[in-house]
């Protein structure tokens, strides 16, 4: 039965509409796996007949071509060859699925070297994946993907959904022969069309199902649909409405349906299928239902995720478009008062008014600097592109040296801060500490804002868990009240109040927007209240993931009056006088001079009169910035012999430290520094000196 009479043409026993089914099966199965070429092939034993193909325009040339036989008698043995001859011309072995394979394997993967060469020839193959052997009366007939990638699994479980077809096709081809009373039926299936079938015959009351209408439900064989059970598998709610209505309205009316919904299998899975129904109606009553159902899981849940990326991209798109409309505008205000105050000074004589309006420019200058940092971080934070970098710290240093540079800060609004802690002075956590650093500032500084002759107060306590604890701040100001619209508007980026009287006040948000963003990254919380008895206050809550007691960490750093003797050349650069002026202080117990410069270009400039032996540089500087200034100080050799250049930043991003060492600095340290750390930098530059001399 697997080899038939050679002058007997399959094509030419098969009727019209059967050819014209086959042609749109691989028309079809080409469509569906992406390929340009899917053939439906007669296995002879010395000839393989093409029965149907997709595209005339591609291989196979020919409807009949040589069979593989004799190339697989060429490689096999002896015995095999003679197993072979015999159980093809025995049709007790025709079921025997080992014969197909020999004659045609089931991909390229397990396909001998020459019978790929023979599928290169005549199919134009470089790959190719065979569907299962089907029966065809006494004849055998499979579907050949051509060129399609045999390993990837949905490419097969796209070949066995159209094997299922094939095989609704063929079981309709042999029922069609027994019973003529089917062609009707046969020819609205094929308009209908796809994998599962089903019918509903009222006269009887029987719903029938195909095999793969069983597989989308998940049912075994022995399970009996009924109409009821049928519509009660589709998920409740909705689609259970929807089916039933439309089920109820094709009895009626005879209308077909087409509709994609949800349905609960048997085994539970919520699936998606494209469910098409028509009915048989005679004297305006309805005989018969048929239709198809399709396993359409995959493509909508596609659907569905391209359209949720799709919103989220226009949304973001959308909030660019805004951030930057809103930017341009904050921009005008300190734009407009340094072009301004410059235009003043060109014709201004008198020296007192000069200096203010030179002053005047400068305060815009600042302002336009800090909108353009709150930018920068911000867009960082909200495209996701940074990282935590988590090391074990010292909570009360960090918090010493955050209140030193926030008080100044005060100092020059007037206002006084004040700080609590609750904790232990040992007490060591893992965290980011420059971005905890960060949300501290953004937070005091905000508040800053609007306290000016007033005070605020921090507290800061860790409460203690069983394996971690919670790091707890407030930041609050008794007499500071915000009304409800500015509270509602804290968190949203350039979203000021124009209704306040002084410029400064009318913060852009952005740097609450990042602290909020950058506490919601450490899986925290911030929260804003105000009213009139309490003032107003910003609580902080982070999740510490590990607490330890890390003495080691504490040690503070101990200079030997041997190491004590020895004179270095420290250099302290940064372009923001408060920073330079904190670490200078780091110094001060120390019998060392210490100079400063505002600039990259200031530092190569004083490096080239006198020989450092330790220079601290920031990175992000006008002019020319630390990375700049490291590689001109190192080509030019400037430093003394044990001379070093530590970078302190706060961009502390992996790429950040990668740039800093890769252009020449020995060290790193992100700010807000530690006077412990930065002092290790000092010792070693001694201990270096001491050993040299």
């Amino acid at each position: 039965m697997i080899f038939y009479d050679e002058q007997s043409n399959l094509n030419a026993v098969l009727g019209e509409r059967l050819q014209d089914t086959f042609q749109s099966i691989v028309k079809s199965a080409a469509k569906t796996m992406s390929v340009f070429q899917c053939v439906l092939v007669c296995l002879h034993k010395e000839s393989v007949e093409v029965v149907a193909k997709a595209s005339s325009a591609h291989a196979p040339s020919f409807t009949v071509i040589p069979s593989f036989a004799g190339h697989f008698s060429y490689e096999s043995s002896a015995a095999e060859n003679s197993a072979i001859d015999s159980s093809a011309i025995d049709s007790s072995a025709i079921d025997d699925s080992a014969i197909i394979e020999r004659y045609f394997p089931q991909s390229s993967i397990a396909a001998s070297s020459v019978f790929k060469q023979w599928a290169k020839t005549y199919f134009g193959a470089n790959t190719f994946l065979r569907g299962k052997a089907h029966r065809l009366d006494d004849k055998c007939v499979f579907l050949v993907a051509i060129n399609v990638n045999p390993e990837r699994k949905d490419e097969g479980d796209k070949l066995v959904l159209l094997d299922e077809w094939l095989d609704t096709e063929l079981s309709k081809f042999q029922l069609e022969k027994a019973e003529n009373k089917q062609n009707t039926l046969y020819e609205k299936l094929q308009s209908v069309a796809d994998i599962g079938t089903w019918e509903v015959e009222f006269a009887t009351n029987t719903l029938t199902w195909s095999s793969q209408t069983r597989k989308i439900h998940e049912v075994d064989s022995t399970f009996k649909p009924t109409l009821d059970s049928a519509i009660n598998f589709y998920k409740e709610g909705f689609d259970r409405d929807e089916i039933a209505r439309i089920v109820a309205n094709t009895i009626e009316t005879g209308e077909p349906w087409s509709s994609t919904l949800q349905l609960v299998s048997a085994k539970g899975n919520i699936v998606w299928i494209e469910t098409h129904g028509m009915a048989e109606m005679q004297n305006g009553k309805c005989l018969r239902l048929f239709g198809t159902c399709q396993n359409v899981n995959k493509a909508v849940k596609l659907r569905i995720a391209l359209d949720e990326k799709r919103q989220e991209a226009e949304g973001i798109a959308a909030e660019k478009g805004a951030l930057l409309s809103r930017v341009s505008h904050e921009l005008k205000t300190p734009l407009n008062g340094i072009t301004g105050m410059l235009e003043a000074i060109k014709g201004e004589n008198e020296e007192a008014r000069r200096i203010k309006k030179a002053e005047f420019a400068l305060r815009s200058a600042k302002r336009l600097s800090a909108l353009i940092n709150d930018v920068v971080d911000y867009t960082s934070i909200i495209k996701r592109d940074f990282t935590l970098d988590r090391a074990p710290f010292n909570l009360k240093l960090l918090f010493e040296d955050i209140v030193s540079v926030l008080k100044m800060r005060c100092e020059d609004q007037n206002s006084r801060l004040t700080a609590h802690y609750a904790f232990d002075a040992t007490t060591v956590i893992e965290g980011d500490a420059a971005r905890l650093a960060q949300v501290m500032k953004n937070v005091v500084s905000h508040l800053t804002k609007y306290a000016q002759d007033k005070e605020i107060v921090l507290h800061v306590a860790l409460k203690h868990r069983e394996n971690d604890a919670m790091l707890m701040a407030s930041v609050s100001g008794k007499e500071v009240v915000l009304d409800e619209d500015a509270v509602a508007q804290l968190f949203e980026p350039l979203a000021g109040t124009r209704a306040q009287a002084s410029e400064e006040l009318n913060d852009n948000g952005l740097a609450l927007t990042a602290a909020k963003q950058l506490v919601s990254k450490m899986k925290g919380e911030l929260t804003v209240s105000s009213n009139d008895e309490q003032g107003t206050c910003f609580d902080i809550v982070i999740p510490v993931e590990s607490v330890k007691q890390c003495d080691g960490l504490n040690e503070e750093v101990s200079f030997t009056p041997e190491l004590l003797e020895e004179k270095i050349n420290i250099l302290v650069v940064d372009d923001n006088d408060i920073n330079r002026m904190v670490l200078e202080s780091m110094f001060d117990e120390l019998p060392f001079t210490v100079d400063s410069a505002e600039n990259g270009q200031i530092a190569v400039d004083k490096a080239r009169s006198t020989s450092y032996d330790l220079i601290f540089m920031d990175c992000a500087m006008p002019v020319l910035d630390g990375i700049g200034a490291t590689k001109v100080i190192l080509a030019e050799k400037l430093l003394s012999e044990i001379g070093r250049i530590v970078a302190v930043t706060a961009n502390t991003s992996i790429e950040d430290k990668k740039a800093c060492l890769g252009a020449g600095m020995s060290g790193f340290l992100p700010k807000p520094v530690v006077k412990n750390d930065v002092l290790s930098h000092v010792k070693q530059a001694l201990v270096s000196k001491l050993t040299f001399t």
